[in-house]
């Protein structure tokens, strides 16, 4: 997962915000991304859901967790349908 600043992209400036691999690193299926306020602290924070053929597998990742150095600790991490293989859609 790959973030930038969107304030700089208008300056056509490439600030990085986060790069790391969201969800399970075994998964070539892609992954869909939600974004929520998830502890009330006014930050976006990520939800991540697996793709197609990848499980129904769901993480989440704190904004204030969030940097541009490594895979943040997730927040949430669980199975939305156990046995379904479909992905899942999580915003």
């Amino acid at each position: 997962m790959l973030a930038f600043d969107g304030a700089n992209l208008v300056n056509n400036q490439y600030v990085n915000l986060a790069n790391f691999f969201g969800g399970d690193v075994n998964g070539r299926g892609g992954i869909r991304i939600g974004v929520k306020d998830l502890d009330g602290d006014k930050q976006a924070d990520l939800v991540v859901g697996s793709g197609a053929g990848a499980g129904s597998h769901v993480t989440a990742y704190l904004g204030k967790n969030i940097g541009p150095n490594g895979t943040p600790t997730s927040q949430l991490d669980f199975d939305a349908f156990t046995g379904f293989t479909g992905g899942v859609f999580v915003g």
